[in-house]
């Protein structure tokens, strides 16, 4: 129903005009619409049955009923490829690049002390002020200081991966002082020519990353390494331990020397923090109930399995030479 004022009858009948709006409104039908407007009746819910067949008959073939595959199971055609990080990075390598690249600000130990530490500022490039430019706005501010990382903060260097550097130093910090050495991301400084390849950037890397460990903090982990690891992790980290078989036969990377617990498996280790290798040591692993390896927390002293795990990363790298 519509309603559809009509003229005021208050002076005609003699109703006062305050109650002229009330009764100077009647109701009539709402007029139907043209015939050639309207769809024939069910035509719309029809269509609608038969699009929603439609993309249903499109949907993938799933089949809820199959069982879950185990995570452990091995895939088909799986083919075990390390093209990550094809070479074993030498932190002496890298030493003669981070002198010549990275001393100057990071200083000569990476303890962020380079003689152009105190100088450097981050760019004032950003989102905000590249908008700004296109309408020729330059604004201009006071430059914030930026601090070189410091490789014997053990705090810092224990949560991060190796490949989180790799970023770094390929790509740069964003809005700061440190810049890329191969493809410099949006709003990081350029480090100039020459590029360093991915091989470099392991090499130099990894002597940043032996800052955080010592010969005799190294000596320590390996003979706990191979007082109680080794039996299964073998002595190279290979998994090849005399006790090795038992886990081959629950996990199926192993047999295939790659995957958790194989040091050996750069690509592998290239993304684990050295927060989570301690996690591994200090609870031990357990699968299904039963025990993978066993918890080491009550056995050794939280700086013991630091030295076990700074330790397996020279499975990954080769120490300095006054480290080995």
């Amino acid at each position: 129903m519509q309603r559809v004022p009509t003229r005021p009858r208050a002076y005609e009948a003699g109703v006062p005009k305050n109650r002229a709006a009330i009764v100077g409104v009647v109701l009539r039908p709402r007029e139907a619409a043209p015939p050639e407007d309207r769809w024939p009746h069910g035509v719309g819910w029809a269509g609608l049955l038969v699009a929603v067949l439609f993309l249903a008959g499109c949907q993938p073939y799933v089949r809820v009923s199959s069982p879950a595959r185990e995570a452990y199971q091995p895939l088909e055609g799986f083919v075990v490829r390390m093209n990550f990080m094809p070479r074993k990075p030498d932190a002496d390598r890298g030493r003669k690049i981070y002198e010549a690249r990275c001393a100057v600000c990071h200083g000569p130990e990476g303890h962020g002390d380079g003689p152009m530490a105190a100088q450097l500022t981050a760019p004032h490039k950003n989102p905000y002020t590249d908008f700004l430019s296109l309408f020729r706005i330059h604004p201009k501010g006071e430059p914030l200081p930026s601090r070189p990382a410091r490789f014997n903060n053990l705090d810092q260097m224990r949560l991060n991966a190796p490949f989180a550097l790799f970023e770094t130093i390929a790509r740069g910090r964003p809005h700061t002082a440190m810049p890329g050495f191969q493809h410099p991301a949006y709003g990081a400084v350029d480090g100039g020519e020459p590029r360093l390849s991915d091989q470099e950037i392991w090499d130099v890397l990894f002597w940043a990353w032996s800052r955080t460990t010592s010969r005799e903090r190294l000596a320590q982990g390996r003979r706990i390494y191979n007082q109680l690891c080794s039996s299964c992790h073998g002595v190279q980290g290979d998994g090849n331990g005399p006790e090795a078989s038992r886990i081959r036969q629950q996990v199926w990377t192993w047999a295939r020397g790659v995957g958790p617990g194989i040091f050996t498996d750069r690509d592998w280790m290239a993304y684990r923090k050295p927060t989570e290798l301690y996690q591994k040591v200090a609870e031990g692993v357990s699968r299904h109930g039963a025990q993978l390896m066993p918890a080491y927390a009550d056995k050794l002293s939280p700086d013991q399995i630091w030295t076990v795990v700074e330790y397996l990363w020279t499975f990954v790298y080769t120490p300095p030479k006054e480290m080995r």
